[in-house]
């Protein structure tokens, strides 16, 4: 980043969880901070810019475009010794190709907003090692990872967006729905595991968030603006987000309204490692 950057846009918020577990009601929470300003999804599109990232920073590859980019003689301008031929020559070397991508995501992101803003967005679908880059890209960037219980999240998910009306009377549908239920708990576990890893590398620059911190009331709402360094806004203006919250699927969906109360016997049923989920539901502070 310039020097030239203002301070506050060197320090994103990046809010990461799976969907249907809250991230757009935490959105609204921290965009309740006046000079914060929190974007919403982009359909996890930095995925395939933090992969290239990756590759810029593999040994060979560095090794050879920084040799390539001192020899650039060979194929710009007048050929000094036509016996040589290198295959890497490159008009940049390998560190100037992730900051021209920091550059160039931080106008993308900071478009319409002035220097003392905070920006950051809120995305369900990345994994830790796109979050893992993104901390590098910005190193005083800090991320909040979200979390629901999972009887939550699976009720909220389970028919979301207009998903297949399951059978959930006969026992084949109820034996499709665990299956279902199942692999949901286990993608679960495995994408928040990769969570608390990051969180272990970088503890200070890293929040956990329960959704069921997401209340009126809670002490974790002015601990997180604590923990990013910012004021908490006025109690009247956070409880005025929280009243608001909005976006069930049991709002939208009439197949989810007429089989949510069939649902809690098919999650408890389900077949998954509680002892494996309760260790990182533990971890996130998450109470039923």
């Amino acid at each position: 980043m310039s020097d030239q950057t203002p301070s506050r846009w060197q320090r994103p918020i990046f809010v990461a969880s799976l969907g249907r577990s809250g991230s757009t009601l935490l959105q609204r929470v921290l965009n309740a901070h006046p000079d914060i300003t929190i974007w919403g999804e982009h359909g996890g599109m930095l995925k395939g810019i933090t992969a290239t990232v990756r590759a810029s920073q593999d040994e060979f590859v560095v090794k050879n475009l920084d040799t390539g980019n001192d020899v650039r003689d060979a194929v710009v301008g007048e050929i000094s010794d036509k016996e040589t031929f290198y295959p890497w020559v490159s008009p940049f070397r390998a560190h100037e190709f992730s900051d021209e991508l920091v550059a160039t995501l931080l106008e993308l992101f900071t478009r319409g907003l002035t220097p003392e803003i905070r920006w950051g967005f809120k995305e369900i679908r990345y994994d830790v090692e796109t979050l893992r880059t993104l901390m590098e890209m910005f190193p005083e960037a800090h991320v909040i990872l979200l979390a629901r219980e999972v009887e939550g999240h699976v009720s909220s998910r389970f028919f979301a967006f207009g998903n297949r009306d399951y059978d959930l009377v006969s026992e084949d549908g109820r034996q499709a729905a665990r299956k279902k239920v199942g692999n949901m708990i286990e993608g679960w576990m495995r994408r928040y595991e990769g969570m608390l890893e990051l969180c272990a590398e970088m503890p200070q620059r890293c929040s956990l968030v329960a959704y069921s911190d997401l209340v009126q009331g809670s002490p974790r709402i002015p601990a997180l603006f604590a923990e990013l360094g910012e004021t908490t806004p006025d109690g009247a203006v956070i409880d005025e987000v929280l009243e608001a919250k909005a976006g069930s699927s049991f709002k939208y969906n009439s197949i989810a309204r007429q089989n949510r109360a069939l649902l809690p016997e098919i999650i408890e049923s389900a077949d998954y490692d509680r002892d494996r989920y309760a260790s990182i539901a533990s971890a996130f502070g998450i109470t039923s």
